[in-house]
């Protein structure tokens, strides 16, 4: 291990007795089941490929495990959500899913009064009934001590899916709400997503450029028009580097690009930051976003759970900030825990850190 100092991860995934029960009831996918002697989901909808069973380990549910792995690897507090990757909410309707996201956010609160030091959340929502949402996200903050909301990224593909999630974001900005947009598609309710392409060669590959596609198109969303201006006090965080920095690299273009007027690039990130989850760790990728961005644009996100190791993406995050100490420490610990603090869970074991937090 490469990092000197303590580390904040806000990319990091988790599944309560609740949704294993909840998921395990059902007998056609998503589905939650036994196989080759442990648990997997059974994904559908779209996002979900052919429909495999995607491996669900131990560290998905087993916080002892997940506890002894996070001081191992030198982190001190994640943020977890629910992974939205796995598709339930875009394969379901609102009534089949509306208990499920309660149940999360309620044994996740749980988690957090047991373990206030080592874990934040953001609330499960659902994308099919945003009156709900809005009525839950208010839950979130007013009794659940949850910071905010995770939607599905392909939600704010283009303008017009952005603006189905208005309300939503008005509750937000009312209570300064953390919210984090992940990999997936929003359940087929919000129009304006990108086509769900299945693929007939090399879908790790293709998946990884289509992947790049969608969150860029969010970032070119979020962060060159003017939807997030009525929403100055909401956080945004894109995972996966905002598609491996290709919305900064694509940003960057634009910046010197003779025809697209668009001003001083870093301006328009002030309210976002990206983070570094599975599809976008590698070492290239996060040292272009922090000298496209600024280190203060980018947080650590080892996309734990659906990753049984967080050291090599710790690994590979050094090594991209090796020659930066500043930006390494704003990188791993600062920004994230500058972002916990607006909402008063910055860990009582760092809390001597506070009076530096800009």
């Amino acid at each position: 291990m490469s990092s000197t100092h303590p580390v904040i991860d806000l990319h990091a995934h988790w599944f309560p007795p609740s949704t294993l029960e909840i998921l395990g009831r059902r007998t056609e996918a998503p589905r939650i089941g036994a196989r080759d002697g442990g648990l997997a989901i059974w994904r559908a909808g779209a996002g979900a490929g052919t429909g495999g069973a995607f491996p669900l380990g131990p560290q998905w549910h087993d916080i002892d495990r997940r506890l002894a792995h996070l001081d191992q690897a030198g982190i001190v507090h994640q943020l977890l959500s629910w992974p939205t990757t796995l598709g339930v909410d875009a394969a379901l309707p609102a009534d089949a899913t509306r208990d499920l996201w309660s149940a999360w956010n309620d044994d996740t609160a749980a988690l957090i009064r047991r373990h206030p030091d080592r874990f934040s959340a953001v609330a499960a929502l659902s994308t099919s009934d945003i009156g709900w949402s809005v009525r839950e996200l208010e839950r979130a903050h007013g009794t659940l001590g949850l910071i905010g909301g995770v939607l599905p990224v392909n939600g704010f593909f283009s303008r017009a899916s952005a603006e189905q999630f208005r309300p939503l974001l008005e509750a937000a900005q009312a209570h300064r709400s953390h919210l984090y947009l992940h990999t997936g598609f929003a359940n087929p309710a919000i129009t304006g997503q990108p086509p769900d392409i299945l693929h007939g060669d090399n879908d790790g590959i293709r998946w990884v450029i289509d992947n790049g596609f969608h969150f860029a198109s969010a970032v070119a969303t979020l962060a060159f028009t003017d939807f997030l201006d009525p929403f100055p006090d909401v956080a945004i965080q894109i995972a996966m580097l905002g598609g491996s920095a290709l919305g900064a690299l694509a940003a960057e273009q634009a910046e010197v690009s003779p025809r697209i007027a668009i001003g001083p690039l870093r301006r328009h990130f002030r309210q976002i930051w990206l983070d570094t989850g599975a599809a976008g760790s590698g070492t290239a990728a996060v040292a272009a976003a922090i000298r496209v961005l600024g280190a203060e644009r980018i947080v650590f996100g080892s996309d734990y759970a659906p990753l049984a190791d967080a050291v090599p993406t710790l690994e590979r995050v050094c090594a991209a900030t090796a020659t930066d100490p500043d930006s390494q420490d704003a990188v791993l610990f600062g920004n994230a825990r500058a972002l916990l603090a607006r909402h008063g869970h910055l860990p009582a074991s760092l809390s001597w850190l506070k009076e530096h937090i800009s």
